[in-house]
């Protein structure tokens, strides 16, 4: 029979801090929410080696009492709640009483503070829960909290983390979402003694986005708001072209504390009805000011969900909210209700070739086929066939014929694989094929796309962009890759900044060179004259691996005269 055995308090503790500190985003995100309790109007968060090494979080708060700062790393000890009732009316972020405790258990811990009422603070040692040293301290009122090797008394768990960049990236995630909800605090990051963002006290919400994701996302957020007596929302919902293909850029606050809510997600996607493509996701902050007795945020054990008490009326403000921002400046056909419905009819554009190139079709002979066009038309060849151009349909496919049968090009996978081409060959050769621009741009890529260009200048340099650091986050933008310099530039390299973050690429030159093909290929829905189609495929006569675009998907479709005959039933079987 297994003996029953009470836990020591040391790994009671531990158990403990992995339910609330999972890496060094989780340990800053409960200081921070701290600070912000504590009514700091100043934050400074400092890293090293992504606060695996160390975390060092500096706010201008009221401090923790002398007498209080011993208690403050006991477990189930806060200053948030004081009785049964208080649990469901919660304005705090940080109620636990979990994080210090949780924190000094695996790690080494050293916090000074002075309460503003105290001249003279206090300072204390905690490694491994053990006490090593406290004692009095001069400091400025607040509180300066250092956290040294985060996990290093629990190393199985230290063995999951993953890279610095990963854990550092989590860090700058948590920051700039707590940032977005409290505007009017100044907060600071730094990472392995680099300044990464420093953000003034008393920004508006998007001068803030401004900063941290650059002018084009801010340039595209449309204001939203909504407000009855015991709801207000407000923030901001992107245009279509902002959307996104992850869910990275939706921010959702409720009562300052970010929260993920489904049925939000929903009520915001449904107000966009068709405006947004396939598998794209929108980009918006949703500000939302409730009664604390409507909400539960004790549901989650790191608070990231809660529970409206009327969820349905919380839905139907958001996506109204959403819908009139959106209805309000012109975007199209928007529907606001489940009831409304629209059909909207698409009539390909069936583009033929002239009259003269009509009149030239091949002979059909008895004993075979024989493609025989005049000799007005030029023929190409295509992986040992030989093909000749017909017409265009909804100004998207390219329609041919060949001694096979039909051929389908997807005119934009085909000549992104032509510019991949090119790209690469003009790169290997150091020639690059570069278009001066007419006068130097000025773009904010924000934050994280200035740290991101600067790291990997040679690489955007070895494709044809020539980027001039412009101080804080911009860039002079001087040449682009030739082809592209009519495809909106700054778009395109904020929109490459936000793919390289959501899809965490290992190899920047090569997603880069794909993406800049991508971007300055021939579109869906360009209209092509009989002389560009034949160019195209000319220069896909001169392409390895023509079939395919660089992504993997097929650039061309044959039906052979045996699909065709089979599909139309006159084939023998």
């Amino acid at each position: 029979m297994t003996n029953i055995q009470i836990l020591s308090d040391e790994l009671i503790s531990q158990i403990a801090a992995g339910e609330v500190i999972e890496r060094p985003a989780s340990a800053v995100k409960e200081l921070v929410e701290n600070s912000i309790d504590a009514g700091a109007s100043r934050v400074a968060v400092e890293l090293e080696e992504g606060g695996l090494r160390k975390i060092r979080i500096v706010d201008n708060g009221h401090g923790v009492k002398s007498e209080q700062v011993r208690l403050a790393f006991e477990r189930h000890a806060t200053s948030k709640l004081l009785t049964r009732d208080d649990l469901f009316s919660i304005s705090s972020l940080g109620f636990r009483g979990e994080a210090l405790a949780s924190i000094a258990s695996i790690a080494k811990v050293i916090m000074k503070t002075r309460a503003t009422e105290e001249r003279v603070g206090r300072e204390i040692e905690i490694s491994g829960s053990k006490e090593l040293r406290f004692e009095e301290a001069a400091c400025e009122a607040g509180t300066d909290i250092q956290i040294f090797g985060l996990f290093q008394h629990t190393p199985a768990r230290r063995k999951y983390m993953k890279t610095e960049r990963t854990e550092y990236g989590r860090v700058f995630d948590l920051l700039s979402r707590i940032a977005l909800a409290y505007p009017a605090i100044a907060f600071r990051l730094k990472n392995d003694g680099k300044i990464i963002f420093d953000l003034p006290s008393g920004q508006s919400l998007k001068e803030r986005v401004r900063v941290l994701f650059g002018n084009e996302t801010a340039a595209g957020l449309l204001p939203l708001g909504y407000a009855q007596s015991n709801l207000q929302i407000s923030g901001f919902v992107g245009k279509p072209e902002l959307a996104r293909k992850s869910k990275k850029y939706q921010f959702i606050f409720v009562n300052g504390r970010a929260i993920e809510n489904r049925a939000l997600n929903h009520a915001v996607t449904d107000a966009f009805h068709s405006l947004l493509m396939h598998e794209k996701f929108p980009w918006y902050i949703l500000d939302i000011k409730i009664d604390p007795e409507m909400v539960d945020v004790n549901v989650h054990p790191r608070k990231l969900e809660v529970k409206f008490v009327n969820q349905q009326e919380v839905f139907r403000a958001v996506r109204g909210a959403v819908h009139h921002a959106l209805e309000g400046n012109m975007l199209g056909p928007v529907f606001s209700g489940e009831n409304e419905s629209a059909k909207i009819e698409h009539r390909p554009n069936l583009a033929f070739v002239s009259s003269q190139a009509r009149d030239i079709v091949p002979r059909w002979q008895s004993a075979g086929r024989d493609f025989a066009p005049a000799a007005r038309q030029e023929i190409f060849e295509l992986q040992g066939t030989a093909l000749r151009p017909v017409a265009q349909v909804a100004n998207s496919y390219i329609v041919a014929e060949s001694e096979e049968g039909m051929v389908l090009i997807d005119q934009h996978a085909a000549h992104e694989r032509v510019r991949y081409a090119e790209l690469m060959e003009a790169m290997e050769k150091k020639e690059t094929m570069m278009q001066p621009l007419l006068l130097p741009l000025e773009i904010d890529l924000g934050v994280d796309g200035a740290q991101m260009i600067s790291e990997h200048i040679a690489d955007f340099e070895a494709i044809g962009f020539e980027l001039e650091g412009f101080g804080g986050n911009s860039f002079l933008l001087r040449t682009v890759p030739a082809g592209i310099e009519n495809r909106d530039p700054e778009k395109l390299l904020m929109d490459f900044v936000a793919d390289v973050k959501q899809n965490h690429v290992k190899d920047l030159r090569e997603y880069l060179l794909t993406f800049t093909a991508c971007r300055g290929a021939v579109k869906f829905g360009d209209a092509l004259t009989m002389s560009e189609m034949e160019g195209l495929i000319r220069d896909m006569e001169k392409t390895k691996h023509c079939t395919h675009c660089p992504h993997g998907r097929p650039a061309i479709i044959t039906l052979t005269f045996d699909n065709l005959e089979t599909m139309f039933k006159r084939k023998n079987f």
